[in-house]
């Protein structure tokens, strides 16, 4: 124990005059009836004294004037650990992107040790040991007293780099024999540490308990999904999804290899704009995402009805030759754009006037269009080209023709194909010629040997338009054939807007990422060539953020930008993470006037002036405990089943909090809060609606859950199905839909009994219980709502189960502030008022059942409807 104010404690020394003053107390009043000539027959004739008071409230009051001198005084444990040596203490402090993960416990620890210092009367040095953005070497302060190194600890911040070891040497082989206390962030930062930390001979060392942990750059996976990989991962680690709004769009676990993949549908994937670590967030536990690192949605299109045809067609090697993960799909043009491609193949297909005007457009804002020729096309180029084409064809090698087929030359360093290296063996035998009269050199790509443009690309608003002067098949080159296809139609699909620039572009900082994960515009003029980026060393000079502007923006992260995090050898380190300092004061003079105001009471009850009856008091004490007891037995509850899955049983809880609260709020019916269930040990029988939240990951129930949710479908209650799939399938018919078309819908009830299904109509009595709609979205919408078929209802026509892939949970999330946890899609914030109505009748449906069914009803919904 020590105290803060040593001082205060004089006032013990008032004890015993206060004890004296506490003994003069009056006696009590006395009710003495009127007339005057009773009032003088009863006064004593001998003189009185004051009457002591008794010993415990004597004792009370005497203990409620220690507790506000000891309070004053400012008691604590855990007192800061003595300092060793004598004379300034040189406190180094690594405040590295390592750092941020534990630094409010690192800050913790130095305030501690200044404190220490101060009152052993030494003065206080500070190192920080990363460079600051202003691109400062680390340097020692000069020494100070106590209360200048708080100050200068309070504003320090982890800066999103690692330290500078280079730097912390030469600053500390100048500096005079200190103390020297080093608060290390437990890995080596790379080359330089071994000298560093030989020139610091730190006296003490303290560390944080565990690595740091950092994400690896994503890529993607054969479905299309983002895999990342986490170096050091910490217990029970998630992954989460966020959109530019920080909306979550989706999470997942990591594997004990230290994976995870976040696997959505691609138009839903290309609005992913950051990776994160559920928790505390750190520029380590954060990835930024460019338009490189979405799967691209590509469309083809083709002049002849045998383009697909095996070996021959254009679209056959194209399939194959597009990015891992692309979603691919095939139709003319119209549809195509409608689909919301962000890539669109034209394989030797000539375009219509009204055609070319869309075509422009759509790579205006923000499209790429690769066109391939043909024998169709060359016979009439169109205008939608980089540069005009002349009619007709030239032909390398044959019987007829002196000239030979030609390779490829390599390709210019500002273009999106700058870096890859051409294979000699890819030869071009035909080809369409541009006019060389109206060529602009910076749109030619690619060329072959003796200078002739193979392939010409310009930019067009947001967008590219690319044409390829020779087939996409092996007619008129062998190009299709030889990884240098795949590798050329990687680049252009990264050319979407926000994708790949040209490699000598110069990127601006547009965001900077801070060592707490955040993004923020930057300051300053940084700017970095874009064929850099991808070897660039996160520094001062080099920031992790996303460089760019017009459009065009590519992400610079942590994880493959600086040395693999490995731990140092510390020894004699010890954790800095000790128990905090307790303050008593505040609680002692709570306590204190606790004291005093039961003894104000008791006073008042002495003199008369304060009469409650005993029995009143107990009922004021026992009657809110029965009234809550009352309303907890009356109140109907929601019920969800629990998983192993701590985030995904929060976000449920979560959603029907929500639910129940807005029910509570806008119906006669009063909700108490959810519950989480184990359908094996809890009654079911008590709840009237149980939601299932079904995951990829999601195991099969026990038997005696099974048989308990069975039951419990049977006698009555509502089990609400629901995944996380977001899969539309045909939501026209409902008939692509089905527990056992989505396996994992289809492992996690393979083993209850449910009735047949069909589709949730606008004319079912769930569509109208107390909202009328006719849609039932959730996170997802378009996939079909499955309930019992009328057959299988119970006798009151009420469904015992309710399917579906819309996540409601999803969409019905709030945190304790009231903001939406996950973004619905597509329809965003409207989409979401439609999931919440929809959740109100679920519950309204799950309480009254059909009665809205009532013959009495039907008129009136009829003209609701407009029927």
């Amino acid at each position: 124990m020590m105290f803060a104010a040593p001082l205060a404690l004089l006032g013990l020394v008032a004890l015993p005059g206060i004890l004296l003053l506490l003994r003069l107390n009056p006696p009590p009043a006395r009710r003495i009836a009127f007339p005057p000539m009773a009032l003088l027959r009863n006064l004593p004739a001998a003189q009185t004294t004051p009457r002591g008071i008794p010993l415990w409230l004597l004792i009370l009051r005497i203990a409620a004037a220690t507790l506000v001198i000891l309070g004053l005084a400012a008691p604590s444990l855990h007192q800061p650990p003595a300092l060793p040596g004598d004379g300034p203490v040189l406190l180094v402090i690594d405040n590295g992107w390592a750092s941020a993960a534990d630094w409010q416990q690192r800050h913790d620890a130095a305030a501690s040790l200044i404190t220490a210092a101060a009152r052993a009367g030494r003065d206080i040095a500070i190192l920080a040991t990363a460079g600051d953005a202003a691109g400062t070497a680390p340097r020692i302060t000069g020494v100070m007293t106590g209360d200048a190194a708080v100050q200068i600890i309070n504003a320090m911040q982890p800066e999103p780099w690692p330290p500078d070891r280079t730097a912390d040497s030469i600053a500390l082989r100048g500096a005079p024999e200190r103390t020297r206390i080093y608060l290390a962030d437990g890995i080596t930062d790379g080359a330089g540490f071994a000298d560093f930390l030989k020139i610091l001979s730190p006296t003490r060392t303290l560390a944080g308990p565990n690595l740091p942990p950092l994400l690896l750059p994503p890529h993607l996976g054969p479905d299309g999904s983002l895999i990342v990989h986490l170096d050091n991962p910490p217990e029970n680690a998630r992954l989460t999804a966020t959109n530019a709004n920080g909306e979550i769009l989706a999470s997942a676990g990591f594997s004990a290899t230290g994976d995870a993949a976040i696997t959505l549908p691609l138009p839903i994937a290309a609005r992913i704009t950051a990776l994160s670590l559920q928790g505390p967030q750190t520029a380590g536990g954060t990835v930024l995402l460019d338009g490189t690192m979405h799967a691209a949605l590509v469309g083809l299109a083709a002049g002849s009805n045998t383009a697909d045809l095996p070996f021959l067609g254009p679209l056959y090697y194209i399939r194959r030759a597009l990015p891992p993960g692309s979603q691919v799909f095939s139709g003319d043009l119209a549809s195509l754009i409608g689909a919301k491609v962000n890539l669109i193949v034209l394989a030797d297909l000539p375009l219509t006037p009204p055609q070319q005007v869309i075509v422009r457009s759509y790579i205006a804002q923000g499209g790429i269009v690769i066109r391939f020729a043909g024998p169709i096309t060359s016979a009439d180029p169109d205008p939608v080209t980089p540069d005009p084409l002349l009619p007709g064809d030239r032909r390398l090698g044959g019987a007829l023709t002196w000239a030979s087929p030609e390779s490829i030359a390599p390709f210019p360093p500002d273009t999106a194909f700058a870096g890859l290296e051409t294979d000699p063996a890819v030869t071009v035998s035909r080809q369409i010629l541009a006019d060389p009269t109206r060529l602009a050199p910076a749109t030619i790509w690619a060329s072959l040997t003796d200078g002739t443009p193979l392939v010409l690309g310009t930019r067009i608003g947001k967008g590219y338009l690319i044409s390829f002067l020779t087939t996409a098949n092996a007619d008129w080159s062998n190009l299709a054939l030889y990884g240098l296809f795949p590798a050329m139609l990687d680049r252009l699909a990264g050319l979407a807007e926000g994708g790949a620039p040209r490699p000598g572009l110069v990127l601006p900082l547009g965001s900077a990422l801070s060592a707490f994960g955040t993004l923020s515009p930057a300051t300053g003029s940084i700017a970095i060539p874009a064929g850099r980026l991808a070897t660039t060393v996160i520094s001062p000079a080099a920031p992790p953020g996303l460089y760019g502007e017009g459009g065009v923006s590519l992400a610079l992260n942590l994880g493959g930008h600086i040395p693999p995090p490995q731990a140092a050898v510390l020894p004699d380190a010890t954790p800095f993470t000790g128990p905090a300092a307790v303050n008593f004061g505040p609680p002692m003079i709570a306590a204190a006037l606790l004291l005093l105001t039961f003894d104000l009471a008791i006073s008042l009850l002495r003199r008369g002036l304060l009469a409650i009856p005993r029995l009143a008091v107990l009922a004021l004490v026992l009657l809110p405990l029965a009234g809550h007891a009352q309303s907890a037995a009356l109140q109907p509850t929601l019920g969800y089943l629990q998983s192993d899955d701590p985030a995904t049983d929060q976000m449920v809880d979560d959603a029907l909090s929500y639910l129940s609260a807005e029910v509570s709020a806008h119906t006669s019916a009063q909700l108490a809060a959810p519950v989480g269930l184990d359908p094996a040990v809890d009654d079911l029988s008590l709840f009237p609606l149980i939601y299932w939240l079904i995951r990829p990951d999601t195991p099969a129930p026990a038997p005696a859950a099974c048989a308990a949710l069975t039951s419990y479908m049977s006698h009555g209650g509502l089990l609400v199905i629901d995944t996380v799939g977001g899969d539309s399938g045909d939501a026209g018919s409902g008939a692509a839909f089905s527990p056992g078309t989505d396996a994992a819908l289809a492992r996690a009830t393979a083993c209850l009994v449910l009735p047949p299904l069909s589709p949730l109509s606008p004319a079912d009595v769930l569509a109208h219980c107390f909202y009328i709609i006719d849609d039932f979205p959730g996170r997802f919408a378009g996939a079909p709502v499955l309930i019992a078929a009328p057959a299988a209802r119970d006798a009151d026509g009420v469904t015992p189960v309710i399917v579906s892939q819309n996540d409601w949970a999803g969409a019905w999330a709030r945190d304790a502030n009231g903001t939406p946890e996950q973004t619905p899609i597509p329809g965003g914030d409207d989409q979401r008022v439609i999931a919440d109505r929809f959740g109100t009748n679920l519950v309204i449906y799950a309480l009254t059942g059909s009665y809205k069914a009532d013959q009495t009803d039907v008129p009136a919904l009829l003209d609701k409807l407009g029927q």
